[in-house]
């Protein structure tokens, strides 16, 4: 009996086709879908797979960031080896057997599947828009990681094999979902960017465009051409949201007021998944952003794991930025000093206990200094636990409890998107005028605008929030050799490989090279 997972991986059903009464009814191999009864065929359950990407550090940030330039992985004598899955994923030396593609990939299928289910149902018409949506952003996703959507027109014939669109195919399916979820969502109310709203949806469908060269051009490209029209049409998604940037400041409090408690009340963030202690809609988790790379010896405690790589952390110093004064990459108040004893963001240096003032010892004795060079496997004993500058993208509080809302879509990305679109041929756009409101928010000055420094602003800006791999891609980097990774990629890892149970069905085919 195959189990629903591989279920899910042969069979996807698509849009008002047959009832969840229907649906009930249908099984393969003597499995009945779990969520095909009306308790849990809802929208809860669709956005369940969306926080079950976001909310796992492996998924969300596993397999968009550490592939690229950012984030690495290294093992630690005997310690984060993990049958080599982060420095694979790394260096690119990933097969098809890895579990952390499998599992994504197993996540965007349930939640098509979860949402094919919602809008099947004529008595859920109030929430089509909202599944369409995150249908949509599911499609966006397997687009960008595996270049093939599995889909089924109908549940007459259970027998026959899921049909499978093209990564062109699915590229117009997914602009059309979206384009229709916008039609009838609201508009984004401050405070409540959980809910799915035009403007995630315009979010979606500018990022579409942004990358249409790319998920519609020839497999293992490089460069592309980005048509003027992708690119317009991106400017005018974006100079229609209502969302709006956080506030100037010199000191990055606007900056990290999206990352602490209650920042569901930031006008930037777009949309993002609630966490909220004792609310029945929580689903969000964020404190994997400080945990997984802390010390254990650290407040709070972590798991010692990945880290940010040293010419990444580079960019932070361009410009005539002194180390230190771009608040993104360090920021601190006395709070964070009672609390945790340390600034946040690159943790790098001498680090302390609560108060900042008695220093953290390692579990051999030893003065915990994060240093900047790292090697992918660390054998030095006295460095086994200090090597590589450490990561906290969200302030922590509660430490068991945090209440900061996962942000999935937010502002200056869209801004920093908008200035890329203006540069790459769109009109309607000022590159300068945007890439100037994302610097002067954070209290620095503006910079000649280019696609360079708009890739290095993106850098800056959105480190460790799951964009960087899609990043490297459009801009023909993500290939090139880099601090661990001293040669050239094949061009096979432009996309990940299949999971073995989606090539169960004979219509699918494993991408080139694996």
């Amino acid at each position: 009996m195959k189990n629903l997972i591989n279920y899910i991986t042969t069979i996807i059903v698509t849009l008002s086709i047959v009832s969840c009464t229907d649906l009930e009814e249908q099984a393969l191999d003597g499995v009945v879908p779990t969520g095909s009864g009306s308790a849990s065929a809802d929208l809860r359950g669709v956005l369940n797979e969306v926080a079950a990407f976001h909310n796992e550090w492996a998924r969300h940030l596993g397999i968009q960031e550490m592939p690229g330039d950012a984030m690495a992985g290294p093992t630690r004598g005997g310690d984060w080896d993990d049958n080599a899955v982060l420095r694979q994923m790394h260096t690119h030396t990933l097969g098809s057997d890895h579990p952390w593609t499998a599992g994504s990939y197993n996540i965007f299928m349930t939640g098509i599947y979860k949402a094919d289910l919602v809008l099947s149902d004529s008595g859920q018409s109030a929430d089509h828009a909202a599944a369409k949506f995150m249908k949509a952003y599911f499609y966006y996703q397997m687009i960008d990681k595996f270049g093939v959507v599995p889909y089924r027109a109908d549940y007459t014939d259970m027998t026959q094999d899921a049909s499978v669109y093209s990564r062109s195919e699915a590229f117009a399916e997914a602009v059309t979902m979206a384009t229709d979820a916008l039609s009838n969502l609201p508009e984004k109310v401050d405070g409540q960017a959980d809910k799915p709203n035009k403007d995630a949806a315009r979010m979606l469908l500018a990022k579409l465009h942004m990358n249409r060269a790319v998920f519609t051009g020839e497999p293992g490209a490089t460069t592309f051409t980005f048509d003027a029209a992708d690119m317009t049409a991106a400017i005018d998604y974006i100079d229609d949201m209502v969302s709006t940037l956080k506030e100037d400041d010199s000191d990055g409090t606007s900056y990290w007021f999206n990352f602490d408690k209650d920042n569901d009340q930031s006008s930037e963030l777009i949309w993002a998944l609630k966490q909220e202690q004792g609310a029945d809609d929580s689903v969000g988790g964020t404190s994997y952003h400080w945990r997984m790379g802390q010390h254990y010896n650290q407040t709070p405690d972590g798991w010692n794991g990945p880290v940010m790589l040293g010419e990444y952390y580079d960019y932070f110093q361009e410009n005539g930025v002194a180390e230190g004064s771009d608040p993104r990459a360090t920021w601190s108040t006395d709070e964070l000093t009672a609390t945790t004893g340390n600034s946040i963001g690159v943790q790098r240096g001498q680090i302390y206990k609560p108060g900042g003032t008695d220093k953290v010892k390692d579990r051999n004795g030893l003065d915990l200094v994060f240093s900047k060079d790292v090697p992918l496997v660390v054998t030095d004993k006295a460095a086994i636990e200090s090597a590589g500058y450490r990561i906290i993208k969200y302030v922590p509080h509660n430490f068991n409890e945090p209440e900061s809302d996962m942000i999935i879509f937010r502002y200056a990305d869209a801004l920093l998107l908008r200035a890329e679109a203006a540069l790459r041929g769109g009109t309607g756009g000022d590159a300068q005028a945007d890439l100037d409101a994302v610097r002067a928010r954070v209290g620095l000055g503006s910079i000649t605008t280019s696609l360079d420094n708009v890739y290095a602003e993106r850098a800056r800006e959105l480190w460790f929030e799951g964009h960087r791999r899609n990043d490297m891609i459009r801009w023909g980097t993500f290939l090139s050799a880099k601090e661990l990774k001293s040669a050239e990629s094949d061009p096979k890892y432009l996309l990940f490989p299949l999971p073995a149970d989606a090539l169960l069905n004979p219509n699918i085919d494993q991408n080139p090279g694996y």
